[in-house]
């Protein structure tokens, strides 16, 4: 894990997949509102350029600045408790390759594991589909990594190159400090024989990597989205999906917190 500084024990959370449309906002959100919910000092980092996160967040995160503005984030008042940077498109030397793209993603990671750190028990940062300096910056400075997949055939080509992009955070972290992460399987269709093989072959492969509570295929989920609230707070029976995502967000966040043992 990246350490935490002496005095901080804030604990960073990042929810990854180089794919688009695979659950990562809901997971995110979900996170949030669960840690939030809590009473524990929560923010967000939305570091896809469409902002799907902050949006969703916005009711009760503040939104304080742009990602780019956590570099000299220094407030001379103690911060909202809850609060969201969002992307810009002027977010440019995180997307961009270049001889100063290292520089810039080690001045982000002291952003976020000093500077923010001061102020926040959790830092929940949702990636961008797509692999570039943003996701490589978050991978460095996480504790622990969610990777929510659709158990279908692109399963396995997602887990790949997710795991190409943790081998290479993890020459950057450093022998004994490589970054842990857990596959949360989503929108699972219980009758769905494919998808069930899926699960048990890379649960056979990754067994210590497979968190071991799966996201149904609920229609409460994507009301839930369109309303801008957890699945939990709908005024419905949720019982099919609410304590399931519960489980779900409570390992992820029992993950990091081990991270710190």
């Amino acid at each position: 894990m990246a350490q935490p500084l002496k005095g901080f024990s804030m604990r960073t959370i990042v929810v990854t997949n180089e794919r688009g449309g695979i659950g990562k906002t809901t997971l995110t959100c979900h996170i949030a509102w669960h840690l939030a919910e809590q009473g524990k000092r929560v923010v967000v980092l939305d570091l896809d350029k469409q902002c799907h996160s902050a949006g969703m967040l916005k009711a009760e995160f503040e939104q304080i600045g742009p990602v780019q503005s956590i570099l000299d984030f220094a407030p001379v008042e103690e911060p909202p408790a809850l609060a969201c940077f969002k992307n810009t498109r002027q977010v440019v030397e995180l997307t961009t390759d270049g001889p100063q793209q290292g520089q810039h993603i080690a001045a982000y990671v002291r952003a976020i594991r000093a500077g923010l750190a001061k102020h926040y028990d959790y830092c929940v940062i949702d990636t961008a589909p797509a692999w570039d300096g943003r996701n490589l910056m978050a991978l460095i400075a996480s504790d622990y990594v969610a990777v929510p997949l659709d158990p279908d055939k692109t399963a396995r080509q997602s887990l790949n190159e997710i795991s190409q992009s943790i081998s290479l955070a993890n020459k950057v972290r450093g022998e004994g400090n490589e970054t842990r992460f857990g596959i949360v399987f989503n929108r699972v269709q219980t009758p769905s024989e494919v998808s069930k093989m899926l699960r048990e072959r890379m649960g056979q492969a990754l067994p210590a990597n497979v968190v071991p509570h799966t996201i149904p295929h609920r229609e409460h989920m994507r009301e839930a989205a369109l309303l801008e609230i957890p699945v939990w707070r709908l005024a419905k029976d949720t019982r099919r999906s609410a304590p399931v995502l519960r489980e779900v967000v409570s390992y992820i966040v029992d993950q990091a917190e081990r991270e710190a043992a």
